[in-house]
């Protein structure tokens, strides 16, 4: 006889030492990308489209910057940035535009539409935050963000190497 699903997720789950942090990890990104999923795909956007616009909206008016820079940033290729930045182009939020600095290459910058429209997402996605992380305290919230903080970095650093060879 098999074993019950729960009593296989919880082995799982369960794991010592870094299988079990990575397991973790990984079933914590599959909610987090399901709860992602759920608070924007009203808004016709996929996560990777909302952290482009909210990047370009964070970078203050005009709400620009190079695909360069937003690709670094949103942790994609070159080439998934142009598939991103095509798709939000066609349903015009962001437009590109020749750089002032150097005609050669572009800008991308919020449309009008994009930027109310990530107004918009942004107070849903913060009530959302808000209501999931309501049995927390600030404490928790906070010793939770310092690690996931240092993760980040160690993350980041590999990202960095491993795009650098």
């Amino acid at each position: 006889m098999a074993p019950a699903e729960d009593d296989i997720e919880a082995r799982y789950l369960s794991e010592p030492g870094p299988a079990g942090l990575f397991g973790r990890l990984a079933r914590v990104t599959l909610l987090l990308d399901d709860f992602l999923r759920r608070c924007f795909e009203p808004y016709g956007l996929r996560n990777i489209d909302y952290t482009v616009l909210r990047v370009l909206q964070i970078a203050g008016p005009p709400y620009q910057m190079s695909p360069t820079e937003l690709s670094a940033v949103v942790v994609r290729s070159t080439g998934g940035m142009t598939q991103i930045l095509d798709r939000l182009e066609q349903i015009a939020l962001v437009a590109r535009s020749p750089n002032p600095a150097d005609r050669r290459k572009v800008i991308v910058g919020l449309t009008k539409k994009g930027v109310r429209l990530t107004e918009r997402a942004n107070k849903t996605y913060a009530e959302r935050k808000a209501q999931l992380l309501e049995e927390f305290g600030a404490g928790e919230v906070e010793q939770v963000d310092q690690a996931v903080l240092s993760l980040m970095r160690v993350l980041a650093a590999d990202w960095d190497q491993t795009r650098g060879s």
